[in-house]
């Protein structure tokens, strides 16, 4: 009786251990995809802060600031492309790189040949100041997650500001092209 037991002992045994190793080997998966999935969020969120340090310690009026804004238009690009449930976050960072740009005009602008270096500094204070935030805010939400209604804010302090620098200079604003439209 015992023989003929046995081996039905042993396949439920052997049933039993490659169960459990599916089940372990389904959980590992699981894991490593986790782990994958924000190994290329964190790479995202490296490169948009690359480049905005390269906006830190930066002056405009030495080099143009053109290949900087459109790095960090890519990088922001790739970040937004990526995360589910931002909505928003585009915007703000696309505000934001306009501020830069306006900002960089305004050091540009003031820049005189003769400027001491106490005047450089000033000139660029508003520029670098604005660097200093964006950095922050998007250590901020990358470390404790997405706020619509604080990236609304951000948005909005931006638009404030890029407003607030056309008056000051008595720039033209640049046409809107209302044939672009964001796909739905």
């Amino acid at each position: 009786m015992l023989l003929k037991v046995l081996p039905i002992l042993l396949s439920a045994g052997s049933l039993a251990v490659a169960i459990t190793a599916l089940v372990l080997t389904y959980r590992r998966s699981g894991q490593a995809l986790e782990h994958s999935r924000k190994a290329a969020a964190s790479a995202l969120w490296s490169g948009v802060q690359t480049a905005v340090q390269r906006f830190i310690g930066f002056d405009p009026s030495v080099e143009p600031l053109g290949d900087r804004l459109a790095n960090f238009r890519i990088a922001t690009i790739a970040l937004v492309d990526e995360l589910d449930g931002w909505k928003g976050l585009d915007t703000w960072l696309d505000a934001e790189r306009n501020l830069g740009a306006l900002l960089g005009r305004q050091v540009m602008e003031a820049a005189q040949d003769g400027d001491s270096v106490d005047q450089r500094l000033a000139n660029l204070d508003p520029y670098q100041q604005w660097a200093q935030a964006l950095g922050s805010n998007l250590r901020r939400f990358r470390a404790v997650g997405f706020d619509a209604d604080a990236a609304a804010k951000l948005q909005a302090a931006a638009e404030r500001n890029i407003e607030n620098l056309y008056a000051k200079h008595g720039w033209e604003k640049p046409q809107v092209v209302q044939r672009i439209r964001p796909l739905a």
